[in-house]
């Protein structure tokens, strides 16, 4: 996966409301200093702009975290089609990403103590 291929700028819809507190801008600055979010910017008055690392976050954690912090996102079938969309994606891309498996590696030393495995004919010998 190239560098490049570990980010993703997307928008958020909020759902439109008169309260300063939950559009855009405000939304914006609770994103600013969570790790992985790169840039949250206001597009409009009731949409954001980020661009977050795959390494750290997805869509779906961004949206969870916003409403967690009380923002609602705009839920209309289009958006929700679209949001169900970047899901999806982002968590094929997130299991395809290359993980260094050596760093979850056990030492040889360490790993003594695990019982025995069992072959499959064994097991079906002792079915019977």
């Amino acid at each position: 996966m190239d560098d490049a291929d570990r980010y993703r700028c997307r928008r958020i819809y909020l759902k439109q409301s008169d309260n300063q507190a939950y559009q855009a801008e405000a939304a914006c600055g609770a994103l600013a200093n969570i790790e992985g979010i790169l840039l949250a910017a206001p597009f409009d008055q009731h949409c954001i702009h980020i661009i977050y690392s795959l390494d750290k976050l997805s869509f779906e954690i961004v949206i969870e975290l916003l409403n967690e912090l009380e923002f609602e996102t705009d839920k209309s079938l289009l958006l929700s089609l679209r949001n169900t969309i970047f899901c999806f994606l982002e968590d094929n891309a997130r299991d395809n990403m290359h993980i260094d498996v050596t760093e979850f590696q056990q030492d040889d030393n360490e790993g003594h103590d695990a019982p025995p495995q069992l072959d499959d004919e064994k097991y079906w010998d002792d079915y019977h």
